[in-house]
């Protein structure tokens, strides 16, 4: 990392950064070019979930080669003045796999459930079970970056 000074890996930095932030961009390996998309996700006992239909690339592209990178984000404000961005961010790798336990798979979804507000219907339906994939990704690498407003700590 070219600033160092900027740098964040506090584990408590990436808790309240994956808390925080509504959307996280994952990176797929796919045959021609990285294959990247928005979705909304959950950081549950040590691991990221975000959910999608039980078909479609996102899929296929798992199936091919389980590592994916991602990316979360919070901005805080454009200083237009000092031609800066004040953010929090970070950035990381993982292995995702569907989940197959329907418990782990429940607790994800009402966790997700949860984190947005939604008005889901709680515990989740065995039908909506049975109709959603769930993805985990187990990380294997983070870095975390933040350029907070003057006079306020990075964390």
């Amino acid at each position: 990392m070219r600033r160092k000074e900027r740098e964040c890996n506090d584990p408590a930095f990436f808790a309240r950064l994956f808390e925080e932030a509504e959307v996280m961009t994952l990176a797929f390996q796919a045959e021609e070019a990285p294959y990247v998309i928005p979705v909304n996700f959950v950081f549950l006992d040590g691991a990221l979930y975000f959910h999608c239909a039980r078909e479609g690339r996102k899929l296929d592209c798992l199936k091919q080669a389980p590592g994916v990178g991602f990316s979360v984000h919070e901005v805080i404000a454009i200083d237009r003045e000092k031609a800066t961005t004040l953010y929090k961010s970070l950035c990381g790798t993982g292995k995702a796999s569907c989940v197959v336990d329907m418990e782990e798979k429940s607790r994800a979804l009402a966790a997700l459930a949860e984190k947005y507000k939604s008005r889901c219907t709680l515990p989740v339906p065995e039908k909506t079970l049975k109709s959603t994939e769930v993805v985990k990704i187990a990380i294997a690498s983070l870095s975390g970056k933040s350029n907070p407003p003057q006079g306020k700590e990075k964390n």
